[in-house]
């Protein structure tokens, strides 16, 4: 007449094992409710969502599973070892409610190697004493004992002694088979403990269970005051769900003497505790031995109003269980995709790796032409003393070397924007986590990103490879608008990030006849500098109008402008920064 085997071991055993303060888990899950949006640090904030799944397993298995699935999400992300522990525990717990047993001791197992991991010895005492739960409910009886003994091999190194208390009323409840002095024996040890630190919930739990024992010895006069004690204790601390029980105790106290009315008032007063508390994992129970009570009173109409009630309630139960499963699933799902997420991320890790690396080695080679470049430039310099007959052979090499030196400056300016900005996507994708969708957009971005520097990297070669052996110009005619446009795309990302507007009012029929690429180094660089000084959210106009024998460009930004002294070295090529610096007069002209 007792609630199912399993209701009873996953009450006393599972969830006895977390000790929390003798106040009402219904007043207890509302006020972390409450506090959760508040709770700043992020492990705390772990630790609430698994204490509120743990409190509501009796009331419902799927709250337990979504509450276990949000922390172990968070604790994933956080390496937060012990608050993935105990989210699995509860995730663990209510796939034991629902009946999925092997699913459960494969999570339990997951729990206990990260327990053992972190050194919580308690954490591996509960896991070893769910596994005896567990199999004692799958009937196999020589594994759970197993699991218990080994459960207990763990309790030296615990040092809650509060926690030890109930682990001692656990193993005496456990077996049950055990001889008289062998279950006073721990039933005593855990009362000592649980008087001393005044833990009146071991002892409420420790009078219903040596209640119980008088019951089944038939020593009712004994088992009555123990029973009704920790009935009043439930009720005066609002522990609902030792009430519960305590009721169901009481009920079977009844049975026992054939008492059927006073068990059906004790079934009846524990359905509403279940109703109005909501309990859902209860009530079928509690129907179930309510049923067969009006079944022995041979109450037709009792028994046909709580055959409806409990066949409401299967149906109740069916539908939860139906979108558990798909909330299960779900689950499962986004478990096997954030493990490839993973894998791709560690791909990903690994060719940026490979990058960084090659970027060393291309680094080295820039260093080692530097240097070769340095001694060509003192070997000339020997050479001249030594041999004046060449001298004005050598003064055109240097030249050449000048104007290729030039040329790396220029190229480096050019792309060192756009590939910063490359860089610095990466980074963000190394650094965060984003949705598939976003991931999209980083890569589409990355992916103009380098085929507009590429496009500008060719043009540009192309044309570095003519003017190699010395400046030749070579004009052609273009149009100045599209030009302004081109150089603009170059810096993309950049004007995207400050959110600056780039006004072209430079009339789409003006021509120029000019080298192509030297006009364009020009814009890159201007609007680089002038995006550079920029204030966010700021605006550049570029126009441009004519006078009898000269066509003027203006870049005009809104910087803070230009000293005397840099603009006075504006066109001084071997000023380091003064075209940089340039960028924050406004306007500029060409």
């Amino acid at each position: 007449m007792h609630f199912s085997k399993a209701i009873v071991y996953a009450f006393v055993l599972i969830f006895n094992l977390i000790l929390f303060s003798a106040t009402g888990q219904v007043a207890e899950i509302r006020n972390l409710q409450q506090q959760l949006p508040t709770v700043n640090d992020s492990l705390a904030y772990v630790d609430v969502l698994n204490r509120i799944g743990f409190l509501t397993h009796m009331k419902s298995a799927d709250s337990c599973l979504q509450y276990g699935m949000r922390a172990k999400s968070i604790a994933d992300r956080l390496s937060y070892s012990k608050g993935k522990a105990d989210a699995i525990v509860n995730i663990g717990s209510a796939l034991y409610l629902k009946g999925l047993y092997s699913q459960a001791l494969s999570l339990f197992t997951d729990a206990m190697m990260i327990y053992d991991g972190i050194d919580d010895h308690a954490g591996v005492m509960h896991m070893y004493m769910n596994f005896a739960v567990v199999y004692e409910v799958l009937g196999d009886t020589a594994n759970a004992v197993k699991f218990s003994k080994k459960s207990m091999s763990r309790i030296s190194r615990v040092t809650n002694d509060s926690l030890l208390s109930m682990q001692f009323a656990n193993y005496e409840y456990f077996m049950p088979k055990s001889d008289a002095d062998s279950s006073r024996y721990y039933l005593d040890k855990a009362e000592k403990i649980a008087i001393r630190y005044k833990d009146d919930r071991v002892l409420l739990v420790l009078d219903q269970l040596r209640g119980e024992k008088l019951v089944e010895a038939g020593k009712f006069k004994e088992a009555l005051p123990l029973i009704l004690k920790s009935l009043s204790t439930a009720r005066s601390q609002q522990l609902e769900y030792h009430e519960i029980t305590g009721l169901d105790y009481y009920a079977n106290y009844f049975l026992k003497q054939n008492l059927v009315d006073s068990a059906i008032i004790c079934y009846n007063q524990s359905y509403q505790i279940a109703l109005k508390s909501g309990f859902l994992t209860f009530k079928t129970e509690i129907l179930k031995s309510m049923l067969q009570a009006y079944k022995l009173k041979k109450d037709e109409i009792g028994t046909a109003r709580v055959n409806a009630l409990l066949v409401k309630a299967l149906e109740e139960e069916g539908r939860s269980n139906k979108n558990f499963a798909g909330d299960y699933i779900s689950y499962s799902n986004t478990e096997r995709e954030l493990r490839e997420l993973e894998m791709k991320q560690a791909n990903d890790r690994r060719i940026i790796f490979v990058l960084v690396v090659f970027s060393f080695i291309a680094l080295a080679a820039i260093v080692y032409i530097l240097y070769l470049n340095k001694k060509l430039k003192l070997s000339a310099d020997e050479h001249i003393a030594l041999n004046q007959r060449i001298t004005s052979q050598n003064e055109l090499l240097v030249k050449a070397d000048q104007f290729k030196s030039n040329l790396i400056s220029v190229l480096a300016h050019d792309f060192r924007s756009p590939l910063a900005s490359t860089m610095g996507m990466i980074h963000v994708l190394k650094d965060q986590e984003f949705e598939k969708e976003e991931l999209d957009v980083f890569y589409d971005s990355i992916e103009n990103e380098l085929h507009e520097t590429l496009l500008t990297f060719d043009n540009i070669l192309q044309w570095v490879k003519k003017q190699y052996s010395g400046y030749v110009y070579k004009p052609e005619r273009v149009l100045l608008n599209d030009l302004i446009e081109e150089a603009a795309s170059v810096h993309k990302n950049l004007i995207n990030d400050k959110q600056i507007a780039i006004i072209n009012l430079v009339p789409e029929t003006t021509e120029l006849y000019t080298d192509k690429e030297m006009i364009q180094f020009i814009n890159r660089n201007l609007l680089h500098n002038a995006i550079k000084y920029s204030p966010q959210h700021g605006s550049i106009v570029v126009s441009a109008f004519t006078t009898d024998d000269e066509l003027v460009i203006s870049v005009h930004d809104e910087g803070s402008g230009m000293t005397q002294e840099q603009q006075e070295q504006l066109f001084s090529f071997n000023k380091g920064n003064a075209t940089d610096k340039s960028a924050r007069s406004c306007p500029h002209y060409l």
